[in-house]
């Protein structure tokens, strides 16, 4: 599975999973207030969660990813006999899934180090 497509279901899951949480809540405090309410006002508010939720956790890894490369939690590592230069996020960073995320959506990042 190409890291991007991972990443992107990751994020996906993540966002659907607070989603229905806090809809879920939302339909219930929004019941007890007004009984009448219609179900229009449950669906907007999932897709504005939708949206915020998302872009918090972009925005979230992209901050871990600069925290951690600033701090030294990132750098190159060298893989066995083969020479092959890969990146390596180590495991004491942290926020190390949020970097992992980070990669997984900007995979271009590995050649960048």
């Amino acid at each position: 599975m190409p890291m991007r497509f991972r990443g992107w279901l990751k994020l996906a899951l993540l966002t659907f999973s607070v989603d229905q949480i806090l809809t879920a809540v939302f339909g219930y405090a929004t019941q007890q207030i007004d009984p009448g309410i219609s179900d229009f006002e449950t669906v907007i508010f999932s897709c504005i969660t939708c949206f915020l939720v998302s872009n918090w956790l972009v925005s979230d890894a992209r901050a871990a990813w600069t925290a951690a490369k600033k701090q030294g939690f990132i750098g190159p590592a060298r893989s066995g006999g083969a020479h092959e230069t890969q990146l390596e996020i180590a495991n004491a960073c942290p926020r190390r899934w949020l970097v992992v995320l980070h990669l997984e959506l900007n995979p271009q990042l590995a050649q960048s180090i």
